[in-house]
């Protein structure tokens, strides 16, 4: 067995350790692993705070570069939703069984909320300008500038100033020369294309068989936007700030009787705006609404002659320029989702088959 002893030791005396211990406590600190100097604390707690700032700082920014790209994707996806949208109303826009009244078809609405729109309208019912300056109407021109408020001189010079664009921009084309395998006739009067598209024409000629024959291209405005670019015309465009609406550069240049409102009618014939007024009225039917289903049309241009009462030789003056149905549609179909849109607007001829857009833009 072992036994255990008390050590006593004396009052007064210390051990050759306790005495560096309390030598040590009495100089410094105590000099164990692991223990910091005050004098070092504080350094040391700014270094921690300066630490939690930046991981502070940096994980907001994280946040708020995934936030911004979270909301990045989510717009671009609306704007993508927005577009099919759109072109789902294009599809049942462009079909030629589709009339302008089928609104159960043309506004539809989907079960995310987006939706789409149509607007179903005839280039017919515009001036076609190539066509109107190629076979010098310019009076069609003049009583249009007459009636926005345009002076006659102004107007003159304005339309003056449309033949001298086209001038120019013809004496810029190159001469086309073809070898002529046989003799050809005179070429017709100077029209828009068929299919609607703008084209340039070459002047009539003759050529004998096996000779060279030179074909001047007559221009033409690629575009009803181009005409802003004549100078003459500047105070038509101020005094009719929506002349736009009134030109197209698509179609044969023929007015739809069907489809044109009163003033148009009026310009066109010649006739008086009241007499304009009563022709669109038959159309309308008796609830005098467009786009119904007691909606009238004109079948032959005997009917047309009699609504704006010309006599046959008068009627004749004017018959080339009418015509009953439209050729060139323009169709504008809009989706929208969640305050996004997007547009989309083709022209095009809906009963040609194969589908041709004549033109395509989007906004």
């Amino acid at each position: 067995m072992y036994s255990t002893r008390r050590i006593d030791w004396p009052i007064g005396r210390t051990t050759g350790w306790q005495s560096r211990i309390k030598r040590i406590g009495q100089s410094t600190e105590w000099k164990r692993p692991g223990l910091i100097p005050r004098r070092d604390c504080g350094s040391a707690m700014l270094l921690v705070l300066f630490a939690i700032l930046l991981l502070t700082g940096l994980i907001a920014a994280t946040v708020a570069f995934v936030r911004l790209d979270v909301d990045e994707y989510a717009a671009l996806n609306k704007q993508f939703r927005a577009r099919l949208l759109a072109e789902s109303g294009l599809a049942f826009g462009t079909n030629p069984q589709v009339q302008s009244q089928d609104t159960a078809l043309l506004e539809q609405r989907a079960p995310d909320g987006g939706r789409f729109r149509v607007v179903i309208t005839s280039e017919s019912i515009k001036l076609n300008i190539n066509f109107i300056l190629a076979n010098d109407r310019d009076d069609l021109l003049e009583t249009l500038f007459d009636e926005w408020g345009v002076t006659p001189k102004i107007a003159d010079a304005a339309v003056d100033g449309l033949h001298k664009y086209l001038d120019n921009q013809q004496n810029a084309q190159p001469v086309a020369i073809t070898t002529q395998p046989a003799a050809t006739t005179a070429q017709p009067m100077v029209t828009p294309t068929q299919s609607g598209a703008p084209n340039v024409q070459p002047t009539p000629s003759t050529a004998q068989p096996g000779t060279q024959q030179t074909q001047v291209l007559t221009a033409q405005f690629a575009s009803v936007a181009e005409m802003s670019l004549v100078p003459e015309f500047a105070p038509v465009m101020e005094a009719e700030p929506d002349w736009m609406n009134f030109f197209t550069i698509w179609g044969d240049g023929k007015i739809d009787v069907n489809l044109a409102n009163a003033d148009t009618i009026a310009l066109v014939t010649g006739v008086s705006a009241a007499t304009a007024d009563q022709f669109v009225k038959y159309r309308l039917g008796q609830d005098g609404k467009p786009l119904t289903a007691d909606d009238r049309t004109y079948n032959t241009m005997d009917e047309v002659r009699a609504a704006v009462g010309l006599s046959p030789e008068q009627f004749q003056l004017v018959q080339n320029y009418l015509t009953l149905d439209s050729e060139i549609d323009r169709i504008e179909s809009t989706g929208i989702i969640a305050g996004y849109e997007k547009k989309i607007i083709v022209v095009m001829n809906r009963n040609q088959i194969p589908m041709n857009y004549l033109s395509w833009q989007e906004n």
